[in-house]
C-alpha cells in the first residue's frame, strides 16, 4: 500500500480497479515523403477530419456538461484554424517533411512555448495543443485510440495526462475516479471532471511506472488530494466511511434544491447564480436560483472566427431572461483580455494582460462592438423587464458616465427604429479593483448597484496572479486587506442606498458566508452547483452569531490566523449539528 499526496482537482472519493490510459504509438519515423502536393493534401484532409471530430465531441460534451465545457474543445478548432500554424506546417512540407513530421514539429514548438510562460492558465494550453497534436497524427496515421466507451464498471482511469477530450469520452457511469501525473486544479481536464462529477487528483508524478491495467486497486480522494495504491483492508474501510460521508453530504443538500433561502432568523436572503450559457441558466433554474447575478457574456465571443451579431445576442439574452420572469438577470458586458482571448478580435499580445487592454477599457474604445451588445441587452430588457447591465473592471467615474452616455445613444437609436427597448434599465458595476474600492462612495453616485468580484479583487489587492500556482498561499480572500475591502464596499453601498451583491467564488465558501452576512451583503451569487450548499449554510446562521464571528476576526493580522479561527468555528458547529 502506498499513499500519495496530490492536487485536489475535482471533489469526491472513489475506489476502483486501475485502467491505464496509454497514449497511442505515433512513431512516424519510417514514413516516406510523397511530395509536396500530396503531403499538403493529406494535411488538409486531416485538418478537416479533426474539425469534424472535435465538433461532434463538443456537441456531446455540451449535452453532458454545458456550453462552457464544450468551449474547451472547440478552442482546439480555433488553434488549428490559425493561418500561422498551418503556414508553418506547409513550409516544412515544402522542405521535404511528411505531413506527420510537420504537424509534430509545429505543434511541439507551440506546446513548448505555452509550457514555459509564467501564467498558469496559459501553461494549461500546452495540454490542449498536445491533444491537438495527438489527434491530428492519429488521423494521418489511421491509428485507433483505446476504446474509452468500453471501460467496465468500478474503474479508475490513470494517465500521464488526461485532457478534456479524453475525460468527456469516458462512460461516466462506470468511472469511480481519475488520476493524472500532470495537470492541476485549473487545467481543462480538471474543469471537465468537476462538470461531470468525477473525482480527480493530479500531479501524481511517476505513478504510471508503478501500475498496470487490471492489476491494481486505487483509492482516490479528490477532496483531500490523496491517492492510495493497493489499499489494505483498513484503508478500504476508512475509504468506505469517507465515501458514505460524501454521499450523505450530497444527499442532504437535495432538500435545499428549489427552496427559498432564509437565514437562521427566518429572514429571506437572495441567492442568485453565475452562468456563462443558457444550459447553465437551466441548471440554475432547476436548483432554485433567485435569478442570475452574473451572466458572463464573453463566452458568446470565444473560440469563433466571427463576432456574434446583435440578433444572436438578443436571442440568447432573451432566452435566459425568460427563465426568470420574476427575478433579475444581471448581464455583464463583454469582459475580454486577461485570460480570455477572442480570436475574432485579434487583440495584441501584452506582457501583463491582467493589467492591460481589457473589459470596459476595450469596450469604450470599440463602440461598434459595445453598442451592438448594449442594443441587444436593451431590446431583451423590453421583452422581460428583469434585466440589468453590469460593467466589468471599472476604475473611474468617467468609465460609468461614458458607458451610460453610449447606452442613452443606443436607446435613442432603438426608439427611432421603432424597436422595443427598456429605458429604465439599471446600470451597475463590478467592484474588483483597488481603485473602485477606494472610490466606492463616488462611484455609488452614478452606479445603480455594486457587485463584488472577489476573484479579481483579491489578486489586484494582493498583487498576486490568481492563475499562478506558486502564489496560491498569497491569493486568499481571507487576507485581512481583502476582508476590509469587501466590508467597505458593502457598507458604502448600504450608506448610499444601492444594492450590493457578491459574485466571486468566495461567496460559496462556508467560512466566508457568515462574514458576508455580518457585513450586510444584500445578495449572494454563486455557480449552479453551489446553490444548495450555500442555501444550507445560510440557513444555519443567525445574524447575531454572524456579527459575533466577524467581530472576533476583524483585527486578526494574518490570513492564516483568520482562516484557522473560522475553520475551527465551522467545524465545531458541524459537530454540534451532527450530535443534535
Amino acid at each position: 500500500m502506498e499513499k500519495i499526496k496530490a492536487v485536489a482537482a475535482s471533489p469526491g472519493v472513489g475506489l476502483g480497479r486501475v485502467v491505464v490510459y496509454v497514449e497511442p504509438d505515433l512513431n512516424f519515423g519510417g514514413l516516406v515523403y510523397s511530395g509536396r502536393e500530396k503531403e499538403i493534401a493529406r494535411l488538409e484532409l486531416a485538418v478537416t477530419a479533426f474539425k469534424e471530430q472535435i465538433t461532434l465531441l463538443a456537441a456531446e460534451t455540451e449535452a453532458k456538461a454545458g456550453k462552457q465545457q464544450a468551449a474547451i474543445l472547440t478552442g482546439q478548432i480555433a488553434m488549428i484554424s490559425d493561418p500561422f500554424m498551418i503556414t508553418q506546417m506547409e513550409e516544412l512540407i515544402g522542405q521535404g517533411r511528411t505531413a506527420e513530421a510537420a504537424v509534430s514539429e509545429v505543434t511541439t514548438s507551440f506546446k513548448e512555448m505555452f509550457a514555459n510562460v509564467e501564467d498558469e492558465k496559459m501553461r494549461q494550453r500546452a495540454t490542449d495543443i498536445g491533444d491537438l497534436r495527438k489527434r491530428l497524427l492519429m488521423i494521418l496515421m489511421e491509428v485507433k485510440e483505446l476504446d474509452l466507451a468500453s471501460i467496465g464498471p468500478d474503474s479508475v482511469v490513470v494517465g500521464e495526462d488526461l485532457p478534456a477530450s479524453v475525460i468527456t469520452s469516458l462512460p461516466t457511469a462506470n468511472i469511480q475516479a481519475l488520476v493524472s501525473e500532470i495537470g492541476g486544479y485549473t487545467s481543462h481536464g480538471a474543469i471537465m471532471a468537476r462538470a461531470l462529477g468525477l473525482p480527480l487528483v493530479s500531479g501524481v508524478t511517476g505513478l504510471m511506472k508503478l501500475i498496470t491495467t487490471g492489476d491494481h486497486e486505487i483509492i482516490v480522494d479528490g477532496t483531500k488530494g490523496e491517492a492510495i495504491v493497493d489499499p489494505d483492508e483498513n484503508a478500504k474501510t476508512e475509504y468506505r466511511l469517507r465515501r458514505e460521508a460524501w454521499r450523505e453530504e450530497q444527499s442532504s443538500l437535495k432538500v435545499f434544491l428549489g427552496r427559498q433561502t432564509v437565514d437562521g432568523d427566518g429572514v429571506r436572503r437572495t441567492l442568485s447564480s453565475n452562468i456563462s450559457s443558457f444550459a447553465e441558466a437551466k441548471l440554475a433554474q432547476g436548483a432554485g436560483a433567485d435569478g442570475i447575478g452574473l451572466f458572463r457574456t464573453e463566452f458568446l465571443f470565444l473560440d469563433r472566427e466571427t463576432l456574434p451579431g446583435e440578433e444572436e445576442q438578443f436571442r440568447v439574452y432573451s432566452e435566459v431572461a425568460s427563465l426568470f420572469p420574476n427575478s433579475e438577470v444581471v448581464i455583464r458586458t463583454l469582459d475580454v483580455g486577461g485570460d480570455k482571448e477572442v480570436p475574432a478580435l485579434d487583440l495584441p499580445k501584452e506582457d501583463n494582460p491582467f493589467l492591460g487592454y481589457r473589459a470596459i477599457r476595450f469596450c469604450l474604445d470599440h463602440t461598434e462592438i459595445f453598442s451592438s451588445q448594449l442594443r441587444a441587452i436593451l431590446r431583451a430588457g423590453a421583452e422581460h423587464g428583469n434585466i440589468k447591465i453590469m460593467l466589468p473592471l471599472v476604475t473611474s467615474l468617467e468609465e460609468i458616465t461614458s458607458a451610460r452616455a453610449l447606452m442613452k445613444q443606443c436607446l435613442d437609436d432603438l426608439k427611432r427604429e421603432n424597436l422595443p427597448c427598456d429605458p429604465a434599465i439599471q446600470l451597475g458595476i463590478m467592484v474588483e479593483t483597488p481603485a473602485a474600492v477606494l472610490l466606492a462612495d463616488i462611484l455609488a453616485k452614478e452606479a445603480d448597484f455594486f457587485s463584488i468580484g472577489t476573484n479579481d479583487l483579491t489578486q489586484y489587492i494582493l498583487a498576486a496572479d490568481r492563475g499562478n500556482s506558486k502564489l496560491g498561499h498569497l491569493n486568499s480572500p481571507f487576507h485581512p486587506a481583502v476582508l476590509r475591502a469587501i466590508e467597505n464596499i458593502i457598507k458604502t453601498g448600504r450608506k448610499r442606498s444601492i444594492p450590493v451583491s457578491l459574485c466571486g467564488e468566495a461567496g460559496a465558501d462556508p467560512m466566508m458566508i457568515p462574514l458576508l452576512m455580518a457585513y450586510g451583503l444584500d445578495k449572494f451569487s454563486v455557480s449552479p452547483s453551489s446553490l444548495a450548499s450555500v442555501r444550507r449554510e445560510i440557513s444555519t446562521w443567525r445574524l447575531t452569531e454572524a456579527n459575533s464571528l466577524a467581530n472576533e476576526v476583524r483585527d486578526f493580522p494574518t490570513t492564516g490566523s483568520v482562516k484557522a479561527h473560522l475553520l475551527q468555528v465551522i467545524e465545531n458547529r458541524r459537530k454540534l449539528r451532527t450530535i443534535a
